[in-house]
């Protein structure tokens, strides 16, 4: 396979925010995937959560607090896309205020160029917050949620 398509496919990864790509003709086939470690960062300034019943995502309000107040650890998007907090409408949301998580929890869906990509905890806690609300497009590094780290 020439270095080209090879460089090429790269660079259509990093342009459309893509975790996964595959190619194939005649003579090859390639698959192309980004493993996607979370970044956990305390953000400079946080949008504040009402508190959540019943596993509905939060609606984050316009004050804005000191991240030094943010309880727990903040998750943020690995990838531009739309998030989504269930599977499908009629599904229970994956996060819950209080739910607890393990490294293979899937948090969310984050769709990038019509590419449902499943975003996985990579670390465990409880939910304390969250800070999107189902369809909310998304930036890279955006808080999602807070959660308690626990060992």
């Amino acid at each position: 396979m020439e270095q080209d398509l090879l460089r090429q496919l790269l660079a259509l990864m990093d342009e459309g925010s893509l975790t996964e790509i595959e190619y194939e003709n005649e003579d090859a086939r390639v698959r192309l995937a980004r493993q996607i470690n979370s970044v956990i960062t305390a953000a400079p300034a946080v949008a504040a959560a009402a508190p959540v019943s019943s596993g509905a995502t939060a609606a984050p309000d316009d004050t804005q607090v000191d991240p030094s107040a943010v309880e727990g650890e903040v998750f943020t998007a690995p990838m531009v896309g739309t998030f989504y907090a269930a599977p499908n409408p009629d599904s229970d949301p994956f996060l819950s205020i209080g739910k607890s998580l393990n490294e293979e929890s899937v948090v969310c869906i984050l769709e990038a160029m019509k590419v449902m990509n499943e975003i996985k905890a990579e670390c465990r806690g409880e939910v304390l917050s969250i800070l999107v609300q189902d369809g909310d497009p998304v930036e890279f590094g955006q808080p999602l949620f807070t959660y308690r780290p626990q060992g």
